[in-house]
């Protein structure tokens, strides 16, 4: 049978959201993230928005500067969600294994409904973005390939609304004119190995001898050889388990006051204790982190000797870690709390018989 993955992903979402919600916005640069006179970046842009140069992760001042007429909008992310699981409720009508790895994104295994027949799987992918257009409103790119890694590329080559198909054997020729950083897994350091090496393409990075990239990267040169090479077979995972829980925010000023970083820190605690509780979860190790003004920052969890789910229990060891790491004066941008070592809220919520509280430690 021959392996037929799909992305899926949705074009624009949390503006084209939005805009769905909001008809008289259709055809105007609708930006969402932080408030325009507030420290934030940008979460989505429009296309509208992105011809003015817009983009994902922008500091929103600079988005204000580039295109001052446009529509600002705060993100509202159980709306986000609702529509997201109207998405995937369709994608699982035409195939059941479907890994969500986003709000806006997951891998579709079509490989069985297609009964390994790889021009039966692009047909019953071309009638997911069909029906994700007219059962959700939303528009989606996809990419089709034999692997995940392959299939996620293309995606990103055809956005928006785009679809393309990379067919069976003719994966190495579809990356090869491709710049090395196109390989997820191949960021922006690595690239720039690569290329201080002469290596500028995945075709020229699929040309070169295994050995001699095993010596000059490690383990990591021949995975890169064979990601060139269009070579994949991670599955599709239909369930992850979920490893944390956590929250955080950034203040519009750096702030030393005691009283207000406490407070933020309670308040993200329940909001972790609130996840913990819609998961039927607790918690074994709770963290902080906590950035200062010049970006410099520390996490630091402490493991107990009961799991805790509770929003007072996770905010005492929150703040616990706080006033323990905290240098007393320096001003903080940002702080977080996490839950991780999850364990089933039914289940035996203490470790082993006899087992003490670790200390505080460097994640």
């Amino acid at each position: 049978m021959t392996r037929c993955i799909a992305l899926l992903d949705l074009d624009a979402f949390y503006a084209a959201v939005e805009v769905l919600e909001r008809p008289e916005l259709a055809g105007k640069p609708v930006i969402v993230g932080a408030p325009p006179d507030r420290r934030g970046v940008v979460t989505t842009a429009s296309y509208e928005a992105r011809k003015f140069g817009v983009r994902s992760a922008m500091p929103m001042r600079t988005a204000v500067r580039l295109c001052p007429d446009g529509v600002f909008l705060q993100p509202n992310f159980p709306l986000y969600r609702r529509y997201s699981r109207r998405v995937m409720d369709t994608v699982r009508r035409l195939a059941s294994q479907v890994e969500q790895v986003s709000v806006d994104e997951a891998y579709v295994d079509l490989t069985e409904p297609a009964s390994g027949d790889f021009d039966r799987g692009v047909e019953i992918a071309r009638e997911m973005q069909r029906d994700v257009k007219e059962r959700v409103g939303l528009d989606c790119s996809l990419g089709v390939a034999t692997s995940k890694m392959v299939a996620k590329i293309a995606c990103g080559q055809g956005k928006p609304h785009g679809f393309t198909v990379v067919r069976p054997g003719e994966e190495a020729a579809f990356l090869a004119p491709l710049p090395v950083e196109e390989a997820p897994g191949i960021g922006p350091v690595t690239g720039s190995e690569l290329r201080r090496a002469g290596i500028r393409t995945l075709g020229e990075l699929a040309a070169q001898d295994e050995q001699e990239m095993e010596r000059r990267f490690g383990r990591r040169g021949r995975w890169m050889r064979e990601a060139a090479l269009g070579i994949d077979e991670s599955p599709v995972v239909t369930e992850r388990e979920v490893k944390s829980i956590s929250g955080e925010t950034t203040f519009e000023i750096d702030t030393a006051d005691e009283g207000f970083l406490r407070r933020a820190i309670w308040k993200l605690s329940g909001e972790v204790a609130r996840r913990l509780e819609q998961k039927e979860m607790r918690a074994r190790t709770v963290g902080i982190k906590l950035r200062y003004h010049n970006f410099a920052t520390i996490t630091r969890a402490r493991t107990l000797a009961h799991a805790v789910a509770s929003a007072d229990d996770v905010g005492h060891q929150a703040l616990a870690l706080f006033e323990a790491h905290w240098e007393r004066g320096r001003p903080v941008r940002l702080v977080g709390v996490k839950a991780e070592g999850l364990l089933p809220a039914s289940g035996d919520a203490s470790t082993e018989a006899g087992a003490r509280p670790e200390q505080p430690r460097l994640l």
